[in-house]
């Protein structure tokens, strides 16, 4: 609740803001009348409405990935089978965790472990 609290308070500070100072007039040569647009509450509702409904798809469709991601569950097998490498290198992993298993070598020829 806390967060929709932040936000709300965001989004009232910026209303605050750009209505009083009414960005779309010119001072002194633009009235408040002659800015008003001719839309009627119809089309504004009917682009209020297609607003929110590609925002609720786009927001449904990351959150059905992000869950099925966390259903399908970590990779544990990635990296440890032999593959081609870069040169030298038996392999590459994937990703840096991958490679947690594998010793690190000095440039002196001993593995950093051997030294602790």
């Amino acid at each position: 609740m806390d967060g929709t609290f932040r936000l709300i308070a965001i989004l009232a500070g910026w209303y605050t803001t750009e209505i009083g100072r009414q960005p779309w007039v010119v001072y002194g040569l633009m009235r408040t009348a002659d800015a008003v647009s001719s839309h009627g509450a119809g089309q504004l509702g009917l682009t209020l409405a297609m607003f929110v409904i590609v925002y609720f798809a786009v927001f449904g469709v990351g959150m059905l990935y992000v869950l099925r991601l966390v259903a399908k569950g970590p990779v544990l097998s990635e990296g440890r089978g032999k593959g081609v490498g870069g040169p030298g290198e038996q392999r590459t992993p994937m990703r840096p965790i991958s490679a947690a298993d594998e010793a690190i070598h000095h440039e002196h020829g001993d593995q950093l472990g051997e030294r602790n």
